[in-house]
């Protein structure tokens, strides 16, 4: 519970943060070493040392193995809150020829909310889109939308997604982000999130959102929590109550 002490979080975004971060992550790697292929070791550890990284190599591992599940499934990926675009890096090692839609404020965050803690200050955890796109820029099919969420999407395909990955720290962000993407999940797709387990905003999001909601929200071992989104029920008398094809099709709400 020390990680929730707003003292603590207050120290975020400078070199405490990270190198608790790194340090704990390197027992992590060596964790992961022991019974994970070497491959994907090798790229954790790879990744992790090219950039900062808010995420620790655990959770790291988690956004990179959910990205390759979802391949199978229709449907586009995305991250709203990149920063120095690691974890990107990571779904992009994984996802094949998934177009992968990054969205940030490239400006760091936007002013918190009551519902949060207080502990964030405006335009922590900046970094330019220049920056990120250059770090990516061997990888096809990356797109980048500046702004605050959701307006940045204006302009994007109406689409479905197969993977979505949060990482925007306050409450209005991350409630944006779920009502944005969780009615153009497909169907057994996933929406992974940072810091649920640490920010009172964060949490608190996902329990204001999903208060009505037929899927559980899945908290992981890391900071993270998932959702698995479910296929819509048929009414009685609906053809796809009968139709299996009808009832794996992806349906917008």
């Amino acid at each position: 519970m020390w990680l929730r002490n707003k003292f603590v979080q207050r120290m975020g975004g400078g070199f405490f943060e990270q190198a608790g971060l790194d340090a704990w992550s390197k027992l992590q790697i060596a964790s992961l070493s022991a019974r994970k292929p070497t491959g994907e070791v090798k790229l954790l550890r790879k990744v992790r040392r090219e950039r900062k990284c808010l995420n620790s190599a655990w959770e790291c591992y988690n956004v990179m193995t959910l990205a390759r599940a979802m391949i199978k499934l229709p449907g586009a990926f995305a991250e709203v809150g990149c920063y120095q675009g690691t974890t990107a890096k990571l779904i992009c090692e994984v996802k094949g020829d998934k177009p992968l839609l990054l969205f940030d404020t490239f400006e760091g965050l936007p002013e918190d909310c009551d519902k949060d803690a207080r502990v964030h200050r405006v335009g922590q955890y900046a970094c330019s889109v220049e920056k990120v796109s250059g770090y990516l820029a061997g990888y096809e099919g990356v797109s980048y939308h500046k702004g605050l969420f959701p307006d940045s999407t204006d302009g994007v395909p109406e689409q479905q997604y197969a993977f979505v990955h949060f990482d925007v720290d306050l409450y209005e962000g991350t409630l944006a982000c779920l009502e944005y993407f969780y009615p153009r999940m497909t169907p057994g797709g996933v929406m992974l999130s940072h810091d649920y387990g640490m920010l009172k905003g964060v949490e608190q999001a996902f329990h204001d959102f999903m208060e009505d909601k037929p899927e559980p929200i899945i908290p992981q071992a890391t900071t993270q929590v998932m959702i698995i989104k479910q296929a819509p029920v048929a009414a009685a008398g609906d053809p796809a109550a009968t139709d299996p094809a009808a009832q794996a099709a992806p349906v917008l709400r």
